[in-house]
């Protein structure tokens, strides 16, 4: 049906000194916050611009870090104001209050803008349509468009948007504004080119690390073991390299997410200030015991023996599991992952007395410019944070250390600074998803239907990691998460495991390593009850309803679509049929963001290498704004997914990590990529999330189709390494 804009929402229109309409949306939440601090209103969506040759500019508000950002949240605004995507020039944004918030990360860029930007350029519109109106003295509701013209169909005139646009933004902004209806779409749902395709393919394209002024230093961090702290350092071994113009001693922040202590050397070219950290002199005092891999083990299995935080009850789970006919007891284990962009992290500040500039790669510009300002104690109008193309993100450019070391040093060196991080320098003091033990019981009554489900899980939470007061599990176990809900008795349980090596967000957050635990885990019920893994799927669902979902991507999980994603990639992989050639099946499904994922994956084992020959992904996210952008995120999940799943471990001794490079800490490689299928459910509902809902079934589908190829149940990730560790002990 047709979406209409009633009077809480309001359009802001200004005319440029070139005759130029640009329009932006406001709601009642601006509104509210821009009376609180008397200051204009703050724009939420995108800024517009129709230039007199009918040229369209649409501001990219938020970071680009790959998802595609930058070519979809302009479809949106394009798709109202009826232009030809030929005709829009996109640019990025700086950051800006007027803008809103300008957050790339959680898979929600389409969800939260899906109505505020359609808005924009249903407004403008609107205003095109009536300046047109009033200049042939008709009646704006004869009048139409058509590919960036207003059409008047009885008389046949004809007005490009551009002859209009300076009379259209001399009009009162329109108070009530209709939206398309889906079937009307021209551009959603259609395949538009990445909008700097170009650029890139031809090296054209500028990315955060290749920002530069004059008079720059470049420096290059030492930073110690996790937990440690510097007891002393000898800065003349790296002054005397040719180039070295400083060493500065960082301070560490009070926010654990912020500032680290380290020394850092300024040179005046990338090679001087490494070759100085190299021969930097630097004690460091000893790194807390919860700062090894070992420790953690050992605690994580202790932690599984004891009760934990009750996250959800349903029923009475140990009375079920005693009464059932079979019980199956399984701990899965996950390990730390670091997030290795193909760019690097990195900062350049030019920090002054009276104002800051700030370029780099960030999913959140506005907490750069929070530990600026905090840094500095300069007004939010004296700093800049420009807002360059990111070479990947994953989670790892929602912390801003980087920012905050350039940001210090600029300060203390009064001279611009840019930090630049090795690869090295990334693998080792990342903020890694949080490793953890996961204890899974489940009780079968004699037909083989579940009747109890037991989750413990005791990890390393992010949450407590960032000590930002909220209760640890609430940032690694959702307590509705399937299959609560399709289980008479449930529990699900945390135990905090204190540590010293940094955790934050990975792609999909807890639920890639959760949904391994929890897929693979009913396929271990689905072989145990006889049952084929699909049919009992899809059994436990159950009929077609909603149910409550209050975690990330909520307030409903709808049973029937998952149930869809699933038989679509039972009948897109021609499941159970086994490939030929020893290849075997295995499956898995999942929701987070809002989302639904089903994967089935092509797997053979050979001389105890595991191979992923073919991946068959359905995904149901509700309308799908571009499709080859879509198709891309489903792949690069899935690639990255793999990665983790195969390969993926970080391990600790005494606060250093033992990986240091691609070489130990290996990705899938070109010739390993498997063909990837996707296939996205037809909706005409509201767009969610997408970047990451392809990640988490991979691990598990993999996994499972392992134990059906050789009948060997890793319960341990990286699968390669623990697959081989299995046959080598049996």
């Amino acid at each position: 049906m047709t979406e209409r804009i009633d009077r809480r929402t309001f359009i802001r229109v200004a005319a440029g000194t070139t005759g130029a309409l640009a329009v932006g949306v406001l709601t009642t939440r601006d509104v509210a916050r821009a009376a609180r601090r008397a200051a204009p209103p703050s724009v939420l969506s995108a800024f517009v611009e129709i230039a007199e040759d009918g040229t369209v500019h649409i501001i990219a508000k938020n970071p680009e870090i790959g998802s595609g950002v930058k070519t979809s949240l302009p479809i949106l605004i394009a798709e109202e104001l009826d232009v030809d995507w030929n005709t829009i020039r996109v640019e990025q944004a700086d950051y800006a209050t007027k803008y809103g918030d300008q957050f790339t990360g959680g898979s929600t860029a389409i969800w939260e803008h899906w109505t505020p930007l359609r808005q924009a350029g249903a407004a403008a519109r609107a205003l095109l349509i009536t300046a047109a109106a009033n200049r042939w003295n008709v009646a704006a509701d004869s009048c139409s468009t058509e590919r960036g013209a207003v059409v008047h169909a009885s008389s046949g005139r004809r007005l490009r948007y551009g002859d209009v646009a300076a009379d259209a933004a001399k009009l009162p902004a329109p108070t009530n504004v209709r939206l398309k209806d889906s079937s009307q779409f021209r551009v959603i749902g259609t395949r538009v080119p990445v909008v700097d395709a170009n650029d890139i393919v031809t090296g054209r394209a500028q990315y955060g690390l290749d920002a530069s002024v004059p008079g720059m230093l470049i420096a290059c961090v030492a930073r110690g073991p996790f937990g440690a702290k510097v007891m002393s350092f000898d800065p003349a071994p790296a002054l005397a390299i040719s180039g070295v113009e400083r060493v500065i001693k960082i301070d560490a922040g009070r926010d654990p997410l912020g500032r680290v202590e380290g020394v850092a050397v300024l040179a005046r070219s990338t090679w001087a200030a490494m070759q100085g950290r190299r021969v930097l002199r630097v004690t460091w005092s000893d790194a807390p015991e919860d700062a090894s891999s070992t420790h953690l083990e050992r605690q994580f299995r202790a932690s599984l023996a004891t009760s934990g935080t009750v996250v959800h009850r349903d029923g009475d789970v140990s009375a079920s599991l005693a009464s059932s006919a079979r019980t199956i007891d399984a701990v899965y284990e996950v390990p730390f992952l670091a997030h290795v962009p193909m760019e690097p992290v990195h900062y350049l500040a030019d920090v002054r007395a009276d104002r800051a500039e700030m370029w780099g790669s960030t999913q959140v510009p506005g907490n750069v410019a929070g530990r600026v300002a905090a840094l500095t104690g300069l007004k939010p109008e004296a700093i800049i944070v420009h807002l360059g193309r990111s070479g990947g993100g994953f989670g790892r450019r929602l912390m801003d250390d980087y920012a905050a070391e350039a940001a210090f040093l600029s300060k203390e060196a009064q001279r611009p600074v840019k930090v630049i991080w090795t690869r090295d320098d990334d693998v080792q003091h990342d903020y890694y998803r949080p490793a953890g033990h996961h204890r899974m019981r489940a009780g079968l009554s004699a037909s083989g239907t579940v009747t109890a489900w037991s989750h413990h899980l005791a990890n390393t939470s992010r949450y407590a990691f960032a000590k930002n007061g909220r209760p640890p599990e609430q940032s690694e176990m959702y307590g509705e998460d399937f299959p609560v809900g399709c289980v008479p008795n449930a529990l699900l349980e945390y135990t905090l495991v204190p540590s010293a090596v940094p955790t934050g967000a990975w792609r999909s957050t807890l639920h890639s390593s959760n949904a391994f635990a929890v897929q693979s885990f009913i396929d271990e019920l689905a072989h145990a009850a006889g049952r084929d893994p699909v049919a009992f799927r899809l059994e436990l669902l159950g009929t077609s309803r909603e149910l409550k979902y209050t975690g990330h991507g909520g307030p409903v999980f709808d049973t029937g679509r998952m149930a869809t994603v699933i038989k679509t990639v039972a009948e897109r992989s021609v499941w159970p049929h086994a490939p030929a050639g020893g290849r075997a099946w295995g499956m898995a499904a999942h929701f987070t963001f809002g989302s639904y994922a089903a994967e089935a994956v092509e797997v053979s084992v050979q001389n105890g290498v595991i191979r992923v020959h073919r991946v068959v992904a359905a995904v149901d996210c509700g309308t799908v704004v571009n499709l080859s952008g879509a198709e891309a995120q489903v792949q690069g999940g899935i690639i990255d997914a793999l990665s983790a799943a195969l390969f993926g471990e970080i391990t600790v001794e005494k606060g250093v990590v033992s990986q240091s490079n691609f070489g130990d800490y290996r990705l899938m490689r070109i010739d390993e990529a498997p063909q990837i299928d996707v296939h996205f459910i037809p909706s005409a509902v509201a767009p969610k999330g997408l970047g990451e809902p392809p990640v988490p079934p991979i691990a598990p589908a993999v996994a499972n189709a392992i134990f059906a190829a050789t009948g060997r149940r890793i319960r341990r990730l990286p699968l390669q390494k623990n697959f081989a560790a299995s046959v080598a002990g049996s």
